[in-house]
């Protein structure tokens, strides 16, 4: 079955009076459960505490050693790939930790137009649908096995199917991550359980270009003030690299 359904986000256009305070999370949570992700644009920015006190007064928030709140943003010393130019690889949030089943981003500062650092979202219920039988049937096959040290906020080792169920809304979605290789800070190991090093790595290979053909995929260019929120179960997300000294300021906070 081959989508001819574009994947993008369902947009919610300021009116230049309201704020996103004036708009319940929970209903925006179900456009996020229908659309996967819904893009808040032209909204005035709300500090740090305000879009916590937002979120959490509305919903439970995933917490980490440093709190709910990530500053997604290039750092001068950084332990993790996240914390630098450079691409990141999909995944899904909480892997080896807790699965939130929201994200929701807040763009502080945009890079610079043509420098690159779009978020690179992955419809995996559409990969699914537009599988061939024979494809979806070694799919359905596959234990993939994850595994990284703890130097940053994250670590472990965990196992999962590749194909799974939305808990919500019953679809089949896909449970994926392409490997980190060793030339990134953190590496992440990522094998398919019962197969050599060879087979397992032209699976992932072979999988990896399925999630990124365009009608699975959407790539975010951020502007400044934007409020993304995306389904985490459905969706795996990237990064594109962006120039270094391009401005890149992201917000994140899971929601659970």
């Amino acid at each position: 079955m081959n989508h001819t359904i574009q994947f993008k986000p369902y947009t919610i256009q300021a009116d230049g009076i309201s704020g996103l305070t004036s708009k319940p999370l929970k209903m925006i949570l179900r456009l996020v459960t229908q659309y996967k992700i819904v893009l808040l644009r032209g909204f005035k920015s709300l500090d740090r505490d305000n879009l916590l006190n937002y979120c959490q007064s509305q919903a439970q928030l995933l917490s980490w050693d440093f709190g709910p709140v990530m500053e997604m943003k290039v750092d001068e010393k950084p332990k993790n790939y996240l914390f630098t130019e450079g691409d990141v690889p999909l995944h899904w949030d909480g892997a080896f930790y807790q699965e939130p089943r929201f994200l929701l981003f807040h763009c502080l500062q945009a890079p610079n137009i043509g420098n690159g650092g779009e978020t690179v979202f992955v419809n995996t219920e559409f990969v699914w649908q537009n599988a061939t039988d024979d494809q979806k049937k070694e799919w359905l096959q596959y234990n993939l096995s994850f595994q990284t040290e703890k130097v940053a906020h994250y670590g472990g080792s965990i196992t999962r199917k590749l194909v799974d169920v939305h808990p919500d809304t019953n679809q089949t979605i896909m449970r994926f991550a392409e490997p980190v290789g060793e030339d990134y800070l953190n590496p992440v190991l990522v094998k398919v359980s019962g197969k050599s090093e060879d087979e397992s790595h032209n699976i992932l290979s072979s999988i990896s270009q399925q999630m990124r053909m365009k009608e699975n995929l959407y790539q975010h260019e951020w502007q400044q003030g934007d409020f993304l929120l995306a389904d985490n179960f459905s969706l795996l997300h990237g990064r594109n690299s962006f120039q270094q000294y391009s401005p890149r300021h992201l917000r994140r906070i899971q929601i659970l």
